[in-house]
């Protein structure tokens, strides 16, 4: 990080698969569309449209954007001496936060400047963070507890057919729950193709035909598997 804050503005169309690995700086992402998951441990959580996520300097995690997911993503350098938060999870995006991530997503990209407009806001913000609370209590705080199980079922790869639990956790997705299970199909594809498989071999291992895993990879990735 050049700057002890650095404030950005994300636009994924297509789907991103992170490494779990350690964060070399603390950050926060607030989703303005769309939705992320961030894996903690054993657990995934959903990030989706108006709430934030706070992970901690050497955090072991691992994030998946989902396509079409815009968000705000501010970071704070180690550098930085001001106590943060120490516990990774969700946190309240007060109008405030807000209204100083829009102002922030208006300046220049082309030049950032600390001692400008950009650096007082992101000064404001850090001063804003200082007493943040991040909690991991829920999978999804846009989610009803009721449905906590089956997105939790959902977020591992099994099925739902619950019908009210599909109609409360479709929205928040902003996808059908088929294009969602197809999305993480893709994910591990990606995962087996970055350990070293072949498509046959995973096709195998997913219980699918290179040709499905073909057709998904398209309009889930961007680009073929053939290529």
């Amino acid at each position: 990080m050049k700057q002890a804050i650095e404030f950005s503005k994300n636009e994924h169309p297509f789907l991103s698969v992170g490494s779990r690995r350690k964060s070399h700086n603390a950050y926060f992402i607030v989703v303005t569309s769309g939705s992320i998951l961030i894996r903690l441990g054993k657990h995934e959580h959903l990030v989706s449209k108006g709430h934030g996520f706070w992970v901690p300097f050497d955090c072991l995690h691992a994030v998946t954007i989902l396509p079409g997911t815009h968000f705000f993503k501010v970071a704070f350098s180690i550098r930085l001496r001001q106590p943060l938060c120490h516990d990774a999870g969700f946190f309240i995006v007060t109008p405030l936060l807000n209204a100083l991530l829009v102002e922030l997503e208006k300046q220049p990209i082309e030049n950032h400047d600390w001692d400008g407009v950009e650096g007082r806001l992101l000064k404001v913000i850090a001063d804003q963070v200082s007493n943040l609370s991040a909690s991991t209590q829920s999978l999804s705080p846009a989610i009803s507890k009721q449905y906590h199980s089956a997105l939790a079922l959902l977020l591992n790869g099994h099925k739902v057919t619950d019908t009210s639990a599909i109609q409360a956790i479709e929205p928040v997705l902003c996808m059908t729950l088929k294009e969602f299970e197809s999305c993480l199909i893709m994910r591990e594809a990606i995962k087996l193709i970055r350990s070293g498989r072949k498509l046959p071999q995973i096709a195998v291992q997913l219980n699918t035909s290179e040709v499905l895993l073909d057709a998904l990879a398209i309009p889930i990735l961007g680009q073929s598997f053939q290529q």
